[in-house]
C-alpha cells in the first residue's frame, strides 16, 4: 500500500513575480525532505503554470507506506522547519490523502 498526501497552497504575493519568488523558496525548503525524513518515500513540489490567480499556486505530492509514516513526517523537525517557510506565505491550504 502507498498513502499519497497532496497539499496545495494559495500564496500571499500580490503579483505573479512575488508568488513565483515565494513558491521558489517553498520548493527549495520542501523538496529535500526525502533525504532527511525516513518515512517519506517520494516527494515532488510544483509551481502552478496555468491560470495564475484562479488555480492554487504550489502543490506538494508525497508518498508514504501508511498513515503512521505520514504522522511521523508531520512532526519531523525538518518538515516542521520547511513547513514554516510555506506557512509564512500561505493564505489558503487544501489537502487530500488517499491510497494507491
Amino acid at each position: 500500500m502507498t498513502l499519497r498526501h497532496v497539499v496545495s497552497w494559495k500564496l500571499s504575493g500580490e503579483t505573479r513575480e512575488e508568488r513565483d519568488a515565494q513558491a521558489a523558496e517553498a520548493i527549495a525548503a520542501l523538496s529535500p525532505l526525502a533525504a532527511t525524513v525516513p518515512t517519506l518515500n517520494a516527494i515532488s513540489v510544483h509551481r502552478n503554470e496555468l491560470f495564475d490567480g484562479d488555480n492554487w499556486d504550489v502543490t506538494l505530492i508525497a508518498d508514504f507506506d501508511d498513515e503512521a509514516g505520514l504522522a511521523a513526517y508531520v512532526v519531523h523537525p525538518d518538515h516542521v522547519a520547511a513547513g514554516s517557510v510555506i506557512k509564512g506565505y500561505a493564505v489558503g491550504r487544501v489537502a487530500t490523502d488517499f491510497t494507491l
